[in-house]
C-alpha cells in the first residue's frame, strides 16, 4: 500500500514539507525546512500502513538508533527523530546529488572516479564495522554522490548491530539479491566480510559494466553467488589494471575466510594497486547489463541440464515437492538448502529432518515435518 502523502506547505512538528524526494521500503522521504533555523533537511516518515506491522516499526526504530551512533563524513547523518500523530519520522542531512545508479546511467565514469567512489565507501565501512554495524545492503542505489564528489552511504534500514537480535527468521533473505554475499543467500548471519563481498560486486559492475553473477531467476542468481566464479574484471574490461582486478576477485571469494579480513585491508589493497603509477583518465564505459547476460545460468547450462552430484539419486527424489513445502516457511533459499541436502543423502527422512532445522519457529517446524506425510 502506498504510504500516506504529505503536501508541500504542510507542517509536521517543527518542519514544513517542501517536496517529496522519493519512496523507500520503510516509508517516504521528503525535503523539509526547519521552521526556526530554516535549514533544509531530508525527512523519512514511516506511514500508518507500515506502522501496523511490528517488524517494520522495529526495523525503522533500529535504523534511527543505528544512525544516531554513526558520525562519519561518508555516512548520511541523522539530525533528529520524533513521532507525529503516531508516525515515526527521522530527520537527516539533505544531500544534493545523485545515486551511483543514476550517475552510471547518465555518463561514463573514469577509472580514477570508480576507485575514488570505492575508497570512500570502504572508509565509511571501516568506521561502521569498528562500531559493530554491518550494513547488509551495499549497492549502487544506496550510494549517493553529493556535490563535490563526496560519497555518502545511505539506507541502514536492515543494518545489523552486534548487540541487536535478528528480526528475520532463519532462511529469509535480507538485502538485494544481485549484490548479496553467499552466506546471506544461504540464510546465514551477515558479517563485515559480507559487506566486503557486496562492495566487490558493486566495484566489479562499475569496472566492467556488468554484474559478476546473473541468471534468469532468483534461484539461478542465488546458486551463482554460491557456486559460480566470474571472469576477472581485467578479462572483461582490459583497461582495468590486474592488481585492482585481483583485489576485486578476492573480495568476491565464496568463503568469507578467503576475502579481505576487513574493509580497511580491502581499502589498503586498492590504494597499493594505484601507487607508483598514473591511472589513465580513460572513461570506463558502464552500460546496463546486457540482455543476453541476464539469460545465462551459473554453469552456462540450463538448470535442468546441470549435473547432479555423483553417488546421489537426485532425479528420483521428490525434491521440488520438498522445496515447495519448505519455501512456505523460509522463502526461495529453500531450493538451495534442499539441493545441498540431497547431494549428501538420498534418505527423505533425513532431508526433511535437516531441512526443518532452518525453520525458526517450533510450530512451523512441526507443520513442515507433518507435511511429509501429505
Amino acid at each position: 500500500m502506498e504510504p500516506m502523502a504529505f503536501e508541500p506547505g504542510q507542517r509536521i512538528g517543527d518542519y514544513e514539507i517542501v517536496a517529496r524526494l522519493g519512496a523507500g521500503g520503510l516509508g517516504v522521504v521528503y525535503e523539509v525546512r526547519h521552521l526556526i533555523s530554516a535549514r533544509r533537511e531530508a525527512m523519512k516518515i514511516l506511514s500508518p500502513e507500515q506502522s501496523g506491522t511490528p517488524e517494520m516499526v522495529e526495523r525503522f526504530r533500529r535504523e534511527v538508533q543505528t544512525l544516531a551512533a554513526l558520525n562519519h563524513v561518508h555516512i548520511a547523518a541523522l539530525h533528529n527523530a520524533f513521532y507525529h500523530e503516531n508516525q515515526l519520522a527521522m530527520v537527516m542531512e539533505l544531500i544534493h546529488g545523485e545515486t551511483l545508479s543514476e550517475r552510471r546511467r547518465r555518463a561514463a565514469l573514469t577509472l580514477p572516479e570508480v576507485l575514488d567512489i570505492a575508497t570512500q565507501v570502504l572508509q565509511a565501512l571501516v568506521y561502521a564495522h569498528r562500531l559493530g554495524v554491518v550494513h547488509r545492503d551495499i549497492k549502487p542505489s544506496n550510494i549517493m554522490i553529493a556535490e563535490g564528489g563526496v560519497v555518502k552511504l545511505l539506507d541502514f534500514g536492515i543494518a545489523l548491530r552486534e548487540e541487536s537480535s535478528e528480526l528475520t527468521g532463519a532462511g529469509y533473505l535480507m538485502g538485494s539479491l544481485n549484490y548479496m554475499s553467499p552466506e546471506q543467500v544461504s540464510g546465514k548471519k551477515a558479517t563485515p566480510r559480507s559487506d566486503i563481498y557486496s562492495v566487490g560486486v558493486t566495484l566489479y559492475e562499475l569496472l566492467t559494466g556488468t554484474l559478476p553473477i546473473t541468471g534468469t531467476s532468483s534461484y539461478a542468481i542465488m546458486l551463482g553467488h554460491m557456486e559460480k566464479v566470474p571472469a576477472a574484471p581485467h578479462q572483461v574490461a582490459p583497461l582495468v589494471p590486474a592488481a585492482i582486478s585481483n583485489a576485486v576477485m578476492r573480495a568476491l571469494a565464496k568463503d568469507p575466510a578467503d576475502r579481505f579480513a576487513s574493509a580497511e585491508e580491502f581499502l589498503v589493497a586498492l590504494q597499493q594497486a594505484q601507487s607508483g603509477r598514473e591511472l589513465e583518465e580513460t572513461a570506463v564505459t558502464l552500460p546496463l547489463p546486457k540482455p543476453e547476460a541476464m539469460s545465462s545460468t551459473p554453469s552456462g547450462r540450463s538448470l535442468s541440464q546441470q549435473k547432479t552430484p555423483s553417488g546421489s539419486s537426485l532425479p528420483n527424489l521428490p525434491l521440488e515437492d520438498v522445496s515447495r513445502k519448505l519455501a512456505v516457511f523460509i522463502g526461495p533459499v529453500a531450493k538451495i538448502i534442499v539441493r545441498k541436502l540431497a547431494a549428501q543423502t538420498d534418505d527423505m527422512d533425513t532431508i526433511y529432518r535437516e531441512a526443518a532445522k532452518h525453520i525458526g519457529s517450533d510450530t512451523d517446524r512441526a507443520a513442515f515435518l507433518r507435511s511429509k506425510r501429505q
